[in-house]
């Protein structure tokens, strides 16, 4: 399992004013064969553009390889042609089972003993589910006070995590657990998961915009891709693989490429906020809270690089109410489209 000599994990770059800055991995365009060898299923199809080998098979063969649905009486109600990505169908029941896959097999071949990470939600139960397919000891999840009897902590609890409860929010949580473990991260004994502190997480995303890249090669890529932002993990990733398909000649440089678009609640904004000031940064928020727990992330790590993309794309960052949201829920069940409120915002 091919790691490139690193012999501890990767985090986050340590010559950068603390807490340091995300790192990103890029690949040398002139030694990858593209497209891919047949045979590798789940995320490991794409070998050729991820950091790692699959530590052994069956690992994440169930993850990824996810439908894009057309929504034909939907999109002509809203007078679109209208594809939903279908995420459920991932061994933990979301996307986030991508970017832990990744991270996991990443920070194991780098020689991690433990994970830990803070959640509101789908990704401590990832996280928890791949610690437990590597034979790793329990993930330590960090979440919100408020989510002491949620399904998000019977699932973690179920792959074997330890779960703490801590603070409103998951930058409270995220908090809380650096400082109660500043010794045991700074030694090594623990690998801190959190969005963009390592770099397998993205790389494991970055396989949502291959897969809609396979999908929509012809007649052609998506005009938009809306994606609902919390820390933009998924957003980053998705135009990074456009990115790495254009260097590699599979997209042609004339093509026209997707404008994305983030999507945030008005009870927390911080992306659509930046954006629309003109900022190079995210500038974190106080959140009001909202029902779209994955959208309730009061700042970003990686917000330069969030706004980059939007502004590269020739997109935008949109907020829209909770209301809103509740509607939009409402109206998808009453059309047979299984989503979260993420994903109806």
């Amino acid at each position: 399992m091919p790691t490139h000599r690193f012999e501890r994990p990767v985090g986050l770059c340590g010559c950068c004013p603390a807490p340091g800055k995300p790192l990103l991995i890029r690949y040398d365009f002139g030694q990858i064969d593209w497209p891919p060898a047949e045979g590798n299923r789940g995320l490991w199809r794409y070998a050729p553009l991820l950091p790692v080998s699959e530590p052994f098979e069956g690992y994440a063969s169930d993850v990824g390889s996810t439908p894009s649905v057309r929504y034909d009486e939907l999109g002509r109600e809203l007078s679109l042609d209208l594809w939903i990505k279908s995420e459920g169908a991932n061994p933990s029941g979301s996307f986030k089972d991508r970017g832990l896959a990744m991270a996991v097999a990443l920070g194991h071949g780098c020689g991690a003993k433990r994970f830990c990470l803070p959640t509101q939600g789908n990704a401590g139960v990832a996280a928890a589910l791949f610690s437990s397919r590597m034979r790793m000891p329990p993930c330590l999840v960090y979440m919100p006070e408020g989510y002491a009897e949620s399904p998000y902590r019977r699932a973690a609890e179920h792959f074997g995590a330890e779960v703490r409860l801590h603070g409103p929010n998951i930058a409270a949580s995220g908090r809380q657990m650096r400082d109660e473990f500043a010794e045991d991260l700074a030694a090594g004994k623990l690998t801190d998961l959190s969005t963009f502190f390592e770099p397998g997480r993205l790389e494991g995303k970055k396989t949502m915009g291959l897969e809609i890249f396979e999908q929509f090669a012809d007649p052609g890529l998506p005009d938009f891709i809306f994606y609902p932002a919390g820390g933009g993990t998924g957003l980053v990733g998705i135009w990074k693989a456009i990115e790495e398909l254009t260097q590699l000649g599979q997209i042609p440089a004339t093509a026209s490429l997707p404008r994305m678009i983030a999507v945030q609640s008005t009870q927390c904004a911080p992306i659509v906020r930046s954006f629309h000031a003109g900022h190079e940064e995210v500038e974190p928020v106080e959140s009001q809270g909202t029902i779209a727990d994955g959208l309730d992330v009061p700042g970003a790590i990686m917000g330069h690089e969030i706004l980059r993309v939007l502004r590269d794309s020739g997109g935008t960052a949109v907020e829209v109410t909770e209301d809103a949201i509740r509607a939009a829920y409402t109206r998808l069940g009453q059309w047979g489209i299984n989503c979260g409120y993420e994903g109806a915002a």
